[in-house]
C-alpha cells in the first residue's frame, strides 16, 4: 500500500512542477525543482524507508516523460525551450539527489 502512496505523490509533484515551471519563468522552474526535491525526500521520511523514495522518484519520471512527450494532438506540456529542458534535466538531478539525502 505504500508503495501506491508513494507512487502518486510523487506523480502528484511531478503534475505540479509541470504545471508551474511555465508561470514566471525563474520563478516556476525553481518552485518546481524545490518541490521535487523536497516532496520525493519528506515521503521517504514520512513512510520510513528509502525504498519508497525510489518509487516517489519512478512516479515522477513516468509524468515527466509523459508530459515531455507528444500527446494524441501532438501537443506538449514541457516544451523543448530553456525552461522545459531545465525542468527535465534539473529536475532529474533534483530528484536523484533526494534518493541518497539522509532520512
Amino acid at each position: 500500500m505504500n508503495f501506491l502512496i508513494a507512487t502518486a505523490f510523487g506523480a502528484a509533484t511531478a503534475i505540479v512542477a509541470t504545471l508551474i515551471h511555465q508561470t514566471l519563468p525563474p520563478l516556476g522552474l525553481a518552485i518546481g525543482l524545490v518541490a521535487t526535491h523536497l516532496a520525493i525526500w519528506w515521503i521517504g521520511s514520512y513512510l520510513g524507508r528509502r525504498r519508497y523514495r525510489f518509487f516517489a522518484f519512478i512516479g515522477w519520471l513516468i509524468v515527466i516523460a509523459r508530459a515531455g512527450s507528444f500527446g494524441e494532438g501532438q501537443e506538449l506540456l514541457i516544451q523543448g525551450d530553456n525552461v522545459g529542458t531545465a525542468l527535465l534535466g534539473l529536475g532529474f538531478l533534483a530528484g536523484f539527489a533526494a534518493l541518497f539525502r539522509k532520512i
